[in-house]
C-alpha cells in the first residue's frame, strides 16, 4: 500500500511509483473504471492502480463506464486515515489527471487509442450515497459489500466487541499483480476481522466452564475435571492469541491483560506467566494514564505475587499504599490496606503487631473521613484478630473493640447484614470462652432474632458493599473495570467490595453455635443438639448441590456493567474446603455429645465420616485423634488409647505449647485433656506406672492450676482428686480438689462435671460412713448422673447409693439400687462392642 502523503505531486492515488518518470512515450490516458467503496466506508481501487484490464480499440467494454476521478495531495485530504475519506461528489470532482504507467509501457510498443468516457451520472439526493453506483450495473461489487463483516450475521450481534479494535483497510497489493488481482474479477470471499470472533469463543468457554464448578469441585471426576481444564485452555488460548494482535486499542489491551492474568492466577500455576501480562498491562496503563485498570492490575499483581513471596509481597503493597496516599486516592488506600490485612491474616499473624496496626489506621482515616461502615468494619477485624490469639486478656480486648463498633448502633448506615451478624457473632464467642453460659443462652437469641430478620431477604450474598465517601473536585480512580474491588455507586458515595459468607454457611454456622449453646440451656434435652447440627450439615451439603449466586473476583474484561454470577474453580474448591471442615467440626461435636452418652456406635460413625472426608488442616486432624482416643479408653481398648494419647501432636514441653510448635489455643488444650485421660489409664492394674504418672502430674500442675480457662481447672482438680499416686496426696489436697471441682462446675453450669464431683465426693470422704450426710451426697449424685445420661456414672452413683443404703440398714431399698447399677453396667457394656 502506497500512503498518500508518499506520493508525488499530481499522482493519483493507489498507482505505484518507482521513483522516474518516462520521457520517450507520450503519457497514456487511464482507462475509465467504476468508483465504489466497501461495507466499512473506505474507498477502493484497482489492484494494480489502472484500468481492470485492457482491450483492443475495437473491443467493447463490458459495463457502462464512468470517468475515474482522483484526489489531490492537498491537507484536507490526509487529516484521517483511519477513517471513511471525505470523497468529492463525481459532479464536482476535478477533471482527472493524465499519468503514466511504467509497467503497461514495458507490456506495449506502441499506445492504443483509448475510446472516449461517457457522461458521468448523477445520482439523486434521496438515493445512497454518490460513492456507490447502482447495484444493477455492478453486481459483483454488490454481492461483495452483502459478505462483508459489516453485514456478517454472527458478528452483528456482538458488535460491542469491536470496540477498541482498530479497523483499518486491508493492505492492497502492488501494482503488478495484473488483472488476476482486480476486485471486479475476484470471486474470493470478503475478509472476516477474527479478534471479535476470538474474544467472544474466550468468554463462552470461561462462562460455560465456571457454570459446572460446584459439581467439578464437589465430585472433582476425572471427566469433568478434565472438560473443565480443556474449556479453559481454549479460552486462555483464544486471549494469547488476541493479546498478540496490533488492532487493540490500548485500553482494550489493558483490560485483555488483566482478563488475561486473573485467569491465569486462580485456574493454573503459572504465576509468572501472570505477572508478565500484568506487567505489561501497568505499562500501558501508565503511558495512556488509565488509573482505574492500572490500581486494579497492581492489585491482582499483589495478591499473584504473595503466592510466590510473601515477603516481597507485603513490601510492595506498602508501596502501593504510600503512593495512593500521596496522591489522595483513598479508595484505593482502603483496598490495599483491606488486602494487607488478609495476606496477615493467611500467613498466620493476624494478631501480631504490624496486622493490628494495618487495621487501626483503617479505622483512623475512616473516623476522620465519616466512613462509618469501613471504621466498624476494621474494628471488628480487630477483635476478630485478638480472638485467634493466646493473650490472657485477648477477650477484654475483643469486647473494647465491640464496644468501638458499638457507638454507631444508631445510624442506619452501619446496620449491614454482614456486620450485624459479625457483631453479634463476636460477642457471643466471648461469652463462650468465658464460661458464661447464662449471657451465652441471651446472646444466642439475640443472633437468632437477627437471622430471622434476614431469612427472606436477598442481600446476603458471597459480598459486602462498604460505603465510602466520594471526594469532590478529583478524579475518578474507579470505574466499571474495578467494580470486583471498588465499585462505582451514585453522586455521593461509591463501594468497597469484600468477600464474607453466603447466607446457606451463615445459617448453617449459626446451627453449630446454638447447639453449643443448648447443651447449658435449663431442661434442654440433647436431643435438640444433635438436631441442630444434623441442620447444619444438611444446609452444607445442599449448598454444594446447588449453584450460588457470589460475585467473581475478577470480572471480565469485556463485560461492560454485567455482574456475573459464575464463579472460578478455585473459589468453588475454598467454599467445599471451607464447608468440609465445618462439617468435621461438626462430626467431632456429635462424637463427644455421644461418648458422654455412651452411644459408642454413634462415635465410630462419626470417626469414619471424618477420615472419608480427610480434613487437612491441622486442629481439625488433631480434633479427630482426640474423638478416636475417646472411642478406644471409651470401648475399653486401654493399648490403643495408650498409644493415641502418647502421639507427638499431643506431647506438650514444660512451656504448655505442643512439641509440633503450633500456635493454636484449642491444640494446646486437647493436650492438656490427653495427658489427664493417660493418668486415669495408668490406675489400671496392668497400666499403672508410678514414674510416669508422677512425671505427668509434674507436667501439667503448672499449666492446670492457674489456667485461664475454668473447665480445664476443674477437669485437673477432678483427676487429682481420683488418682493414686506415690506419695499418696493427704485428705486435705483431695478436699480442696474435690470443693474446686464442685465450685467450678456450678459456676460454668456443666452438668457432667458435678455428677463425677459429687460422685468422688461421695467416694473419698464418705465411704463407709453414717449419717444423713453421707446418704445425701449419695443422692444428689444419683440426681445428676440421671441429667447426664452417662450409663456409666449412673451405674456409679447407684452402686455407691446402695453402699450407702446399706450401711444406713436400708437393705430392701439397697437391693433395687443395686439391680439398678447393674443393670445399667451391663448396657453400657454392650454399647462398648462396637
Amino acid at each position: 500500500m502506497i500512503y498518500r502523503d508518499t506520493m508525488p505531486s499530481g499522482q493519483a492515488h493507489g498507482q505505484s511509483y518507482d521513483g522516474q518518470r518516462p520521457t520517450q512515450n507520450p503519457p497514456q490516458q487511464p482507462q475509465p473504471y467504476p468508483q465504489y467503496t466497501n461495507a466499512n466506508g473506505f474507498n477502493c481501487y484497482p489492484v494494480n492502480g489502472h484500468a481492470p484490464f485492457q482491450q483492443d480499440a475495437s473491443s467493447q467494454p463490458a459495463y457502462p463506464q464512468q470517468p475515474a476521478s482522483y484526489y489531490t495531495n492537498s491537507a484536507s485530504h490526509l487529516n484521517n486515515y483511519n477513517s471513511a475519506f471525505n470523497r468529492p461528489s463525481p459532479v464536482d470532482a476535478a477533471p482527472p489527471l493524465q499519468f503514466v504507467n511504467p509497467s503497461f509501457l514495458q507490456n506495449h510498443v506502441a499506445p492504443k487509442p483509448v475510446p472516449p468516457a461517457p457522461e458521468p451520472v448523477t445520482t439523486p439526493a434521496s438515493t445512497a450515497s454518490p460513492q456507490i453506483p447502482p447495484v444493477s450495473r455492478l453486481p459483483q461489487q454488490a454481492a461483495s459489500v452483502k459478505s462483508s463483516p459489516k453485514n456478517s450475521p454472527k458478528l452483528g450481534d456482538k458488535r460491542t466487541l469491536l470496540q477498541g479494535i482498530s479497523t483499518k483497510p486491508a493492505k492492497r497489493p502492488a501494482s503488478g499483480t495484473g488483472i488476476a488481482g482486480s476486485p471486479v474479477l475476484s470471486q474470493s470471499p470478503a475478509h472476516v476481522e477474527t479478534l471479535p470472533l476470538l474474544l467472544c469463543v474466550a468468554e463462552d468457554c470461561f462462562e460455560k466452564a465456571n457454570s459446572a464448578v460446584q459439581d467439578v469441585a464437589r465430585f472433582m471426576s476425572a471427566e469433568e475435571t478434565k472438560e473443565h481444564h480443556q474449556l479453559m485452555a481454549t479460552g486462555l488460548g483464544c486471549l494469547e492469541i488476541a493479546m498478540k494482535s496490533n488492532k487493540l486499542s490500548p485500553r482494550l489491551e489493558a483490560r485483555l491483560c488483566l482478563r488475561y492474568a486473573s485467569i491465569l492466577t486462580e485456574e493454573t500455576t503459572n504465576l509468572m506467566e501472570a505477572e508478565t501480562a500484568l506487567t505489561r498491562g501497568i505499562a500501558v496503563c501508565e503511558k495512556h494514564r488509565f488509573t482505574d485498570l492500572k490500581y486494579s492490575s497492581q492489585f491482582l499483581l499483589m495478591k499473584t505475587l504473595f503466592q510466590r513471596n510473601q515477603k516481597a509481597a507485603f513490601k510492595s503493597v506498602d508501596t502501593h499504599i504510600a503512593d495512593c496516599t500521596t496522591f489522595k486516592h483513598v479508595h484505593w488506600v482502603y483496598a490495599f490496606r483491606f488486602l494487607k490485612a488478609a495476606f496477615h491474616l493467611q500467613s498466620g499473624g493476624a494478631a501480631d503487631h504490624h496486622a493490628l496496626e494495618n487495621l487501626r489506621r483503617i479505622a483512623d482515616i475512616a473516623n476522620q473521613r465519616e466512613d462509618k461502615a469501613i471504621y466498624v468494619m476494621a474494628t471488628l477485624l480487630e477483635g476478630l484478630a485478638h480472638l485467634g490469639s493466646m493473650k490472657e486478656d485477648c477477650i477484654t480486648r475483643v469486647q473494647t473493640c465491640i464496644a468501638q463498633a458499638s457507638k454507631w448502633q444508631f445510624d442506619a448506615s452501619v446496620h449491614l447484614p454482614q456486620i450485624d451478624v459479625l457483631l453479634l457473632l463476636l460477642d457471643l464467642v466471648c461469652s463462650l470462652r468465658e464460661k458464661d453460659y447464662k449471657v451465652s443462652v441471651q446472646k444466642m437469641d439475640s443472633l437468632l432474632t437477627r437471622l430471622d430478620e434476614l431469612k427472606d431477604t436477598a442481600d446476603l450474598f458471597h459480598e459486602i458493599l462498604l460505603p465510602i465517601r466520594r471526594v469532590p473536585n478529583l478524579p475518578q480512580t474507579i470505574s466499571t473495570d474495578t467494580q470486583a474491588i471498588l465499585r462505582p455507586g451514585d453522586s455521593s458515595f461509591d463501594y468497597l467490595v469484600l468477600s464474607t459468607l453466603g447466607k446457606q454457611e451463615l445459617f448453617a454456622l449459626a446451627n453449630v453455635f446454638d447447639g453449643i449453646v443448648s447443651l447449658h440451656r435449663d431442661k434442654m434435652p440433647p436431643a435438640r443438639s444433635f438436631a441442630l447440627w444434623d441442620e447444619a450439615v444438611r444446609l452444607l451439603e445442599g449448598k454444594t448441590r446447588l449453584s450460588v449466586d457470589p460475585v467473581t473476583r475478577q470480572k471480565g474484561p469485556l463485560d461492560r456493567g454485567h455482574v456475573s454470577t459464575s464463579q472460578s474453580l478455585a473459589e468453588a474448591l475454598k467454599q467445599s474446603e471451607w464447608a468440609k471442615e465445618l462439617v468435621c467440626y461438626v462430626q467431632v461435636l456429635v462424637g463427644l455429645q455421644a461418648a458422654t452418652l455412651s452411644d459408642w456406635a454413634r462415635v465410630k460413625h462419626c470417626v469414619d465420616t471424618i477420615r472419608e472426608l480427610c480434613p487437612s488442616t491441622g486442629f481439625l486432624d488433631t480434633m479427630t485423634l482426640y474423638l478416636e482416643g475417646v472411642l478406644m479408653q471409651g470401648t475399653t481398648r486401654l493399648n490403643e488409647a495408650l498409644e493415641i494419647w502418647r502421639d507427638e501432636r499431643f506431647e506438650m514441653d514444660w512451656s504448655g505449647a505442643t512439641k509440633t510448635h503450633s500456635a493454636s489455643q484449642i491444640e494446646m488444650e486437647l493436650a492438656i485433656l490427653a495427658a489427664l485421660n493417660r493418668l486415669w489409664i495408668r490406675q489400671a492394674g496392668e497400666h499403672r506406672d508410678n514414674a510416669d504418672i508422677t512425671e505427668i502430674v509434674d507436667l501439667l500442675r503448672p499449666l492446670c492450676e492457674d489456667n485461664p480457662d475454668r473447665e480445664i481447672r476443674t477437669a485437673y482438680n477432678l483427676v487429682m482428686a481420683s488418682i493414686d499416686m506415690e506419695p499418696p496426696l493427704s485428705i486435705n489436697q483431695v478436699k480442696s480438689c474435690i470443693q474446686s471441682s464442685v465450685a467450678g462446675a456450678q459456676r460454668v453450669g456443666n452438668t457432667q462435671f458435678l455428677s463425677m464431683a459429687l460422685n468422688l465426693m461421695r467416694w473419698k470422704l464418705f465411704e463407709n460412713v453414717v449419717g444423713e450426710q453421707a446418704l445425701k451426697c449419695a443422692m444428689a449424685a444419683v440426681a445428676q448422673a440421671k441429667k447426664t445420661g452417662n450409663l456409666l456414672w449412673m451405674s456409679v452413683a447407684d452402686g455407691m447409693l446402695a453402699q450407702s443404703r446399706e450401711t444406713q440398714g436400708e437393705l430392701e431399698r439397697a437391693q433395687a439400687d443395686r439391680e439398678s447399677a447393674v443393670r445399667l453396667a451391663n448396657e453400657a457394656y454392650a454399647r462398648t462392642r462396637v
